[in-house]
């Protein structure tokens, strides 16, 4: 009997300890960080289309602003991933528009953030990376040069991606992509200044460390996903 009572107060001591730990991570996460009210288009891969991903951590955060989120899992900029032409974001992008126009029902976006390029690093592409910039110049001049009132006149932020952790280059798949991923932080950032856009620098992230938010060292888990929201914020709300 004694036993059966230890085991069980331990069982419920490790559920309160999970409940209280569980509404501070709540807590953190939502946490208003402007009251301002912006319309927002948001283009991404897999860290864009979790539950917990980094667009939904901007609708908690900016409670006020309107997101229309259009982000794929295993989507690059330019290359054909997977054999999935809807993958590649220059193959789809005038659909992506077109949806994302019809969505803003007359209501001009104010800023369209792209948050690609961490396909483009796998190792299977690894021997195509001089594409990858022109792949994105050809990407931002679509949207600027596209005939949707709602879209055009957004202003354009260009987040390079965030670090490959141990677990993925020990992988087939993304072996090496952390030399890469390392390349379009700078890449980008030339591009971003050619193009007048935002830029933020995926590889520095205060307080990210992939190795410990994320189980298999590139998709960011919540924690991650706020932090990348915080520059977010501060870029969008002051410009």
């Amino acid at each position: 009997m004694i036993e059966i009572f230890k085991d069980n107060y331990e069982i419920h001591l490790l559920l309160i300890l999970y409940i209280l730990v569980a509404n501070q991570v709540v807590s953190a996460q939502s946490v208003v960080l402007s009251e301002k009210k912006l319309h927002i288009l948001t283009l991404g891969d897999s860290n864009g289309s979790f539950p917990y991903s980094w667009p939904q951590q901007l609708k908690l955060a900016l409670p006020n602003s309107e997101i229309f989120n259009i982000s794929k899992s295993g989507r690059t900029i330019g290359f054909l991933n997977l054999g999935d032409t809807i993958l590649n974001s220059l193959m789809v992008i005038n659909d992506n528009l077109k949806k994302a126009a019809d969505n803003a029902h007359g209501i001009p976006y104010d800023f369209i953030i792209l948050d690609l390029g961490t396909n483009d690093a796998k190792a299977v592409f690894a021997s195509r990376q001089q594409e990858v910039v022109p792949n994105l110049q050809k990407l931002i001049s679509i949207i600027k040069t596209c005939s949707y009132d709602a879209i055009k006149n957004a202003k354009i932020l260009i987040i390079s991606p965030t670090p490959f952790g141990t677990k993925a280059e020990a992988t087939e798949k993304y072996i090496g992509g952390e030399i890469r991923v390392k390349a379009m932080s700078n890449t980008f950032y030339k591009v971003a200044q050619q193009n007048s856009c935002l830029f933020i620098n995926g590889q520095t992230i205060s307080g990210l460390d992939v190795e410990t938010m994320t189980a298999d060292g590139l998709h960011l888990d919540a924690v991650a996903s706020r932090k990348l929201i915080v520059p977010i914020v501060a870029a969008i709300t002051s410009n």
